[in-house]
């Protein structure tokens, strides 16, 4: 692939997979020839490159993927030139016989020119219509395809030096901890690849950040570490959420975090030792596609007792197992039908030791029509599980949505979505609530040709309302929004939005339902032109309800490219709450409501160093300042109504998050690399809320940290 203009060429040097402003091209293979999925192999004058699954005709995507493939690049004064060489090995693609007539391959190749903002595509795509990998050009004549039955080994070995400090409830610990596993990838077949692995570590994965959730829903963290994300592509069953977002299964489930608060500590004793999290003895999937056209997607998974040791007041140790012997079984099927279409199902079960096992299926559809201008998408899953009570409850939960995805101006979607009572998928899923029914409507007017002032603008209205199945009212809400691209390159974003209020089931916690009130609440957003080395965005948001409360949220980013191997982001928030009528404890048969008032600092840093496509030094660091104030304590009566207590509250809070990582990455050979990591974590607080935020700065540097220093070197071998 060659670029015949050397003026303007730009050449960022990133690490793998990072897509930062530049020039690039790109080819995108559908090696299975079913318009829905293709491998991008993709690279810029500078020699990065980026591998990526895409999914969904292109409409989602699996990064992770990180197959061992050939790339040399040369700016020359004619232009910039590429040679690529991509084993067949790398691929999947239906066994047909080596010299069938019938291997045929999608193909498309792409190149973005920075300077000029533009893309060129060999298969063209129009605006106005839907469609991507199923647009590409074929390609032919492909006689005598190997059927490779690829081994891939990646042993590793760790070396991790800990360093706890003495908490409330745990002494101070320091240990110096070796260990060692295997990746191991064995193609079956062209088209069916199993993965395996046996004791992963994955501490080279950034640590996630700190948020302050005082919600009555769980918090959702997307799942970062390699060998889970590989494969997303089938695996994955969305309910309720994005392309990443909750779903039937929910990897993180599997080798989960473990807090101390889970542990039972009697007045005067102390944790003597803990798991960070439960450990995962091994896991292996099985992931291809038949010539049939069904994708296979099979995951098994087994993690090792957690236990801490407690100490009493008199010194006397005891174990406490925080987490059972678990077994793990995902199991997902889909058929692709039709030009573009597909249908799927998928099963899950959990079996923990002196546990009855949980089970969960899910049927899911996406079909398009009328030459991909519609949609029709939904799901049904059904959760069969043991309650905290010991009784064996049944759910369910189902989506249905049409919606016109293509078209000159005008798109819209009509939904409606619905969970039962008892359903409940979180033994390896994650879902937010049960016991709910709702629809929502969105309207979208987009234009696309480019005009004096903006290259594209959408304008969109959003109406939404809910109620449970005891015919309470839980939603009603209506947003409009509007996303603008000005001839210079700045986007501009803005929402405005009411939410009548209705009921809360779920805020006074077993207390009956709590009268929220009316909200309203408007967003705006800006952005520089994304090509120059200094970007900036802001985003404001600011929300008020009848009952007096003000919130207001100021968010910045900065990213700057000061050389061609450097990049640096730096993002600072603030975020403000005054009087927000909150929950705060039950008290007996009643709800304890108050007057919050919050304050939220959060810095983030981010940066990558480039020191040759194979040697990035990356650095993440996170200060999140959080505090609370109540005042006006009061008890409900009823749904909206209140009475003051018979005693006095204290419950304001302050506390204090700084979480660092800093990963050196070097390739020293193709698929072979090592990691130096150090990451550090403090958290710590007070219930003073009254304090400057110089201070609160301060103290967070002064809480004794918690230290790791890792060294993981793995070798690629190819068998």
């Amino acid at each position: 692939m060659t670029s015949t203009q050397t003026e303007g060429i730009v050449a960022q040097l990133t690490r793998r997979d990072n897509q930062p402003e530049s020039d690039y091209g790109s080819i995108r293979i559908d090696s299975y020839h079913d318009n829905q999925t293709a491998y991008e192999f993709t690279f810029n004058p500078a020699g990065v490159r980026r591998d990526v699954i895409t999914y969904d005709d292109g409409d989602k995507e699996d990064g992770s993927w990180d197959p061992v493939w050939e790339l040399q690049t040369k700016i020359t004064d004619k232009g910039w030139v590429a040679e690529i060489k991509i084993p067949f090995a790398v691929l999947r693609y239906r066994a047909l016989s080596i010299d069938s007539t019938d291997n045929v391959w999608g193909i498309n190749f792409i190149r973005i020119i920075s300077r000029k903002q533009e893309t060129d595509r060999w298969a063209f795509s129009p605006k106005k219509e839907s469609g991507f990998i199923s647009r590409f050009g074929h390609l032919t004549g492909l006689l005598h395809l190997p059927e490779p039955k690829r081994i891939e080994a990646l042993p590793f070995m760790i070396g991790k030096q800990s360093y706890i400090p003495a908490t409330l409830y745990q002494s101070r610990n320091q240990q110096f901890q070796p260990n060692a596993g295997l990746d191991l990838k064995y193609g079956l077949a062209s088209n069916f690849t199993i993965d395996a692995t046996v004791n992963p570590d994955f501490g080279q994965v950034e640590a996630d950040p700190a948020v302050l959730n005082l919600s009555t829903f769980e918090t959702f963290y997307p799942e970062k570490r390699p060998f889970f994300i590989e494969g997303t592509q089938i695996l994955h069953f969305t309910t309720f959420g994005g392309d990443f977002g909750p779903g039937m299964f929910y990897s993180r489930r599997i080798g989960r975090a473990i807090s101390e608060s889970e542990v039972s500590v009697g007045e005067g004793g102390r944790i003597v030792d803990i798991p960070q999290r439960t450990t995962i003895l091994g896991a292996a999937k099985l992931t291809g596609k038949t010539e049939g056209r069904l994708s296979v997607g099979v995951l098994e998974a087994f993690t090792q007792e957690a236990k801490a040791v407690v100490a009493d007041s008199a010194g006397k140790e005891s174990e406490q197992v925080l987490e059972p012997f678990a077994h793990y079984n995902v199991i997902r099927l889909k058929q692709d039908i039709m030009e573009n279409s597909n249908v799927g199902m998928m099963l899950t079960s959990v079996a923990k030791n002196s546990r009855s096992p949980a089970f969960t299926n899910g049927y899911d559809w996406n079909l398009k029509f009328g030459r991909n201008a519609y949609s029709l998408i939904g799901f049904l899953a059904l959760s069969d599980r043991t309650n905290p009570e010991g009784e064996r409850v049944t759910g369910s939960a189902g989506k249905m949505a049409f919606s016109k995805i293509a078209g000159e101006h005008w798109l819209w979607t009509l939904s409606t979505d619905y969970t039962s009572k008892k359903y409940n998928i979180n033994d390896v899923g994650f879902f937010l609530s049960p016991n709910d029914v709702g629809g929502v409507g969105t309207l979208t007017y987009k234009e696309d040709a480019p005009a004096k002032v903006l290259r594209n603008y959408n304008i969109g209205f959003t109406l939404h309302g809910r109620q449970n199945f005891d015919a309470v009212n839980l939603d009603r809400a209506a947003q409009v929004n509007a996303v603008l691209l000005f001839s210079n390159y700045w986007r501009m974003s803005f929402s405005a939005g009411a939410d009548e209020g209705l009921y809360d089931p779920r805020e006074t916690r077993g207390n009956g339902l709590y009268r929220r009130p009316v909200g309203y609440s408007s967003d705006f957003q800006v952005s520089t032109d994304y090509r120059n080395p200094i970007v900036l965005s802001f985003e404001q948001t600011i929300g008020l309800d009848d009952k007096r409360t003000r919130r207001a949220e100021s968010k910045a980013e900065i990213q700057l490219r000061p050389l061609s191997w450097m990049e640096w982001y730096i993002d600072p928030g603030y975020r403000r709450t005054r009087n927000q009528e909150a929950w705060v404890m039950n008290d007996g048969l009643f709800s304890v409501f108050g007057d919050r008032s919050t304050d939220e600092y959060n810095l983030t840093l981010r940066s990558t160093i480039t020191f040759t496509r194979e040697l990035t030094l990356q650095l993440y660091t996170q200060v999140f300042l959080a505090k609370g104030h109540y005042e006006n304590y009061r008890l409900l009566v009823g749904t909206s109504d209140f009475m003051a207590p018979g005693k006095s509250y204290q419950y304001d809070f302050n506390e204090h998050f700084l979480n660092t990582n800093l990963v050196l990455r070097w390739e020293y050979l193709p698929g072979s690399t090592l990691f130096l990591v150090w990451s550090q974590a403090r958290s710590g607080g007070n219930q003073d809320y009254f304090t400057g935020f110089g201070r609160d700065f301060r103290d967070t540097f002064s809480i004794p940290p918690s230290n790791v220093i890792l060294l993981k070197a793995s070798y690629w071998l190819s068998i």
